[in-house]
C-alpha cells in the first residue's frame, strides 16, 4: 500500500470513530439524561455539541499524523485526546447519575444505572488503557506479534463495550420511556437524520482536505530528494551512466572557474 493510500485509510477510520461518538449522543440525549438536566441548556445543545465534537475529533486525529516523524510523543497525546474528549462528553449524563446514586442503590428512582452501564464504562476505560500503554507487548517484545497484542485486545474490549452500551441504552429506554414521554419531547427522526447527514458530510470533507498536505510530507520509508545546490547521489543502477568520460556538472564549473574554456581550448 502506498503512503498516500495508507494515510487516507487512517483518515477515514478516524472519521468513522468520530461519527460513532455522535451516534452515542443520540440515545443518551433521548433516554439517559438525568431528570434535573431535561429542561437545561446542556440537554438542548447536547447533540449539536456532540456533532461539533466529531469535527474536532476528526480534525485533531488527522492532524496528529502530520507530527508522527518530528514529534511522535505529541502525536500520540493529541490522538488519544481526540478520542478521549468525545467519550467523556457523551458520558457526562452517566457520570452524573453514577455520582448521584452512589451508595443509594435503587432508592434514587429514575436515575438508577443498570449493571450494563458499569460494564460499558469498564470496557471503555480498559480500551483507552490498552491504546495508550501498548501492553503486554512492551513487556515481552516479539512474543505478542500475532496473538495477544494490545491492538487485538483493544478491539475486543471495544466490541464488548459497544455490546454493553446497547444493552444499557435498551434498559434505560424500557425503564424510563413512560416517564420521559411526559417530559420534554425528543429531537425527533427528522432532526436526528439532518444532524447525522451534516456530520457525515463535514467529517468526509476533513480527510479530503487533509490529503493534500500528506502528499508533500516525508513519510516514514521515503527519502527526501537532493537539494538544489547538491549533486544527486549515484544509485546502484546508475553506475554505468556516471563512468562516462564526459565531465559532470560540478567538474565543468570547476574548469570554468580555473579559466578553461571547453569551447575553444584557450586558457
Amino acid at each position: 500500500m502506498s503512503p498516500r493510500a495508507r494515510h487516507i485509510c487512517y483518515f477515514l477510520d478516524y472519521g468513522a470513530l468520530s461519527l460513532y461518538s455522535l451516534g452515542c449522543a443520540f440515545p443518551y440525549a433521548a433516554y439517559s439524561m438525568p431528570a434535573s438536566w431535561l429542561h437545561g441548556r446542556l440537554h438542548q445543545f447536547f447533540v449539536p455539541a456532540a456533532a461539533l465534537n466529531s469535527f474536532l475529533c476528526t480534525g485533531l486525529s488527522c492532524y496528529s499524523r502530520f507530527l508522527e516523524l518530528e514529534s511522535p510523543g505529541l502525536s500520540k497525546v493529541l490522538r488519544t485526546a481526540a478520542f478521549a474528549y468525545p467519550f467523556l462528553f457523551d458520558n457526562l449524563p452517566l457520570f452524573y447519575r453514577l455520582g448521584l446514586c452512589w451508595g443509594r442503590g435503587h432508592s434514587c428512582g429514575q436515575e438508577v444505572l443498570s449493571t450494563s452501564h458499569g460494564y460499558h464504562l469498564f470496557c471503555a476505560l480498559l480500551t483507552g488503557f490498552l491504546f495508550a500503554s501498548h501492553l503486554p507487548e512492551r513487556l515481552a517484545p516479539g512474543r505478542f506479534d500475532y496473538i495477544g497484542h494490545s491492538h487485538q485486545l483493544f478491539h475486543i474490549c471495544a466490541v464488548l463495550g459497544t455490546h454493553f452500551q446497547l444493552e444499557a441504552v435498551l434498559a434505560d429506554m424500557g425503564s424510563r420511556r413512560a416517564w420521559l414521554a411526559t417530559q420534554e419531547p425528543a429531537l425527533g427522526l427528522a432532526g436526528t437524520v439532518a444532524t447525522l447527514v451534516l456530520a457525515v458530510a463535514g467529517n468526509l470533507l476533513m480527510p479530503n482536505n487533509s490529503e493534500a498536505p500528506s502528499l508533500t510530507l516525508p513519510w516514514r520509508g521515503q527519502r527526501p530528494g537532493p537539494r538544489a545546490e547538491e549533486e544527486p547521489r549515484v544509485g546502484p543502477n546508475q553506475v554505468g551512466t556516471h563512468l562516462s568520460l564526459e565531465p559532470t556538472g560540478a567538474e565543468e564549473r570547476g574548469h570554468r572557474r580555473g579559466g578553461v574554456s571547453r569551447g575553444n581550448g584557450r586558457v
